[in-house]
Formats: structure tokens, sequence, C-alpha cells
């Protein structure tokens, strides 16, 4: 029987998906390994000023609960440079066989993953600010992707660990036409909403989600729509539209900018659950949904639908993605489940990894 060989997995970003993450991939290495042929061993894990190399410290710090001693500062900046000294332990690409991941919230490192992409490391991503932000990023880093015939996996920029961009592509490459796709990407907001269309006051729905792990320690970050509008623009531009954030039809929640959340209660707050409460009439329910059509169009607003609808099923915190297409008529093809959180996403990328090195394999 042959043997696979090693993938080195190197880690950007050591946060709250990429602590489980290393977690993940090392209590579960002798199942991934028996089950799918991949051997997986980190090489290194990147913070902003710091580095941990070896596999020797993932399993230690698997047994410590993800916490590295090894540290060892680093040059700031996300540049090639920052895989030298994997590369002098290891080797360098053309003899050894490595996965670069990035779990950071950073333009900082689009030009790292392209370079590593063009040399014929494997990328997997669960960042969205370089596809969905950076002009011409997404564009390039596919078209390398192809070029140097090396995996660029980015299913966890979209919904999580729902297979949401694996059923979009799939869908495309055997010949399917999407007509339009209708989302409901936030599952900060949809635990928001989801909760107040429950009954609950805007401001206890919004500390629930607090609770639960789905909203940011500062909830305007998610009332903002940011993480939204990421989303549907990698959904578009997966479709192959020339989308860009400025392109997106938004529909604000916040009706202005504030300070801090504390002048979101003292002044918003109020005007927005008054707001939620008009859009959702008797028999509806109302959530921050976004639209790509084929024609273009992208949207991102609040819509209402029918309690007896799909949309009035949904327990909050759950995603849903509708892709209309031309084969399926009618009935849409629905991905919907719980995909955000840090143990979840987590075990997305891991999946993701996995899946580039068999493709190496």
């Amino acid at each position: 029987m042959k043997t696979a060989p090693v993938t080195h997995v190197i880690q950007l970003g050591y946060g709250k998906v990429g602590g489980p993450l290393v977690h993940l991939a090392v209590e579960n290495r002798a199942r991934i390994d028996r089950e799918t042929g991949v051997h997986l061993e980190y090489a290194a894990v990147v913070r902003s000023s710091s580095v941990a190399l070896g596999d020797d410290l993932a399993l230690r710090a698997a047994d410590r609960g993800a916490s590295f001693d090894e540290w060892t500062q680093r040059a700031p900046g996300m540049t090639i440079a920052v895989l030298d000294p994997v590369f002098d332990r290891f080797g360098l690409p053309d003899t050894t066989q490595y996965v670069l991941i990035d779990v950071t919230a950073t333009a900082e490192t689009g030009p790292l993953l392209l370079e590593a992409l063009g040399m014929g490391i494997p990328v997997v991503t669960a960042n969205k600010i370089p596809l969905a932000e950076t002009p011409g990023w997404f564009e390039q880093a596919r078209a390398v992707s192809r070029q140097a015939r090396t995996p660029f996996r980015y299913e966890c920029t979209v919904g999580g660990s729902l297979p949401v961009i694996s059923t979009l592509v799939d869908l495309m490459t055997t010949g399917d036409t999407i007509q339009r796709i209708v989302a409901l990407p936030s599952s900060s907001l949809s635990c928001i909403l989801g909760g107040f269309n429950r009954g609950l006051p805007l401001d206890a729905a919004i500390a629930d989600a607090m609770r639960r792990g789905f909203a940011e320690p500062n909830p305007l970050t998610d009332l903002a729509g940011r993480d939204a509008l990421r989303k549907i623009v990698i959904l578009a531009k997966t479709m192959g539209l020339p989308t860009s954030i400025g392109d997106v039809d938004q529909e604000p929640l916040l009706d202005q900018n504030y300070s801090d959340f504390e002048a979101f209660q003292d002044d918003g707050m109020a005007r927005l659950a008054a707001r939620l409460t008009a859009a959702r009439q008797p028999g509806m329910v109302t959530y921050y949904v976004g639209s790509v059509s084929a024609d273009g169009a992208v949207t991102l607003s609040l819509r209402s639908f029918p309690q007896a609808s799909v949309w009035g099923t949904l327990e909050p915190s759950e995603n849903i993605f509708l892709f209309s297409t031309s084969r399926f008529g009618n009935l849409p093809v629905v991905v919907r489940g719980i995909g955000g959180g840090a143990i979840l996403t987590a075990s997305g990328v891991l999946a993701d990894v996995i899946k580039a090195a068999q493709a190496q394999n």
C-alpha cells in the first residue's frame, strides 16, 4: 500500500477560529489519515508579530489547550518572507507538500496568498476581506490557481461550514445556469432578527446573540451589515459577475454611524426596533437578505416572508441559501443550517484543507 506524503500545514492566524482549528487537526489526525489517506503535520502557525514552528508544538499545544509557549518574534508584515523559516526547516515547495491556511481577518495577507499559489502551494482561506474588498484579488487568485494547477479553496468565507460555495461551483461546472441566489448569509443577524421575529425585544435579542457567541463584542459590527455584504459579493464573484462592494444596492440597517454601542443603545435601539416592527407584518418574518441575479443586480436589504414559508421555519442563527437554476426550475436548491461559530467554521476549514491535500496526492 502506497504511503501518502506528509502535508505540512502553514496557518496564518491563531484567534477565534485558528485555535480550534489546531485542536481539530491534531485531535483527528489519525482518523483523517485512516479515512482519507491525508497525513497532516503542522509546520508553522503565524501571528502578526510571532511564529511557532514544528508539528511537535501543535501536539503539545493540544495537550495544553492550544496555547503555544514556543513563539518567537518575527518582523511585522505578511510577505512571502514569512515562509522562509518554514522552507529552511521543511524544504522548498518543489520538494515538500504544503497547504497554506488563512484564518486572519485582514487584507494584508492577500499578496502572500497569491505568491503561495504561484509557487504551487494550495491555499485555503476563511478570510473574506481580500476576496470581497481588494479590487481584482479574487479574479487574480482564481487565474493563478488555474495556471499553476493549484487548489484555491474558500468554502468558509460564505456560510461557514455549510457547503455553499461547493454547491454553487458544482452547479455551474456541470452546465447549470444560475438565475438567482437569495440568501441569509449572516449568522449573527439571523440570531438577532430571528429572536426579534419570535417576540424578543431587540435589546434582548442582541444580548442573546452575544451570549451565544454569534454577535461580536461590539454588536454594531454585526448591525452594520459588513459581514453580510462581503459574503454576497463573494457569491456574486463566484457566479462570474464583476461585482465590487460599491456595486451592491445595500439598505443599511443602521440609520447613522454610532460612536459606540452605548450611543446606539441610547439613541438608535428604539428607532431600529420600530423600523423592524413596521417591516414585520402579521404572519410574516423579517430578515436581512442578500440577492444576486444573473443580470448583475446585487442587493442587500430587509425583506419579509410569510411564516408559512421556509423562512418561517428558520431557527435563530440559521443561514439559508436558495439557488434558482435552469435545471431545477421552480424548486430552488436549498442549503441551510448553522454554519457560523468558531468550532463549525474551523471544521469547515479543516475539510477544505483535506480536500486540497487530496488534490495534491
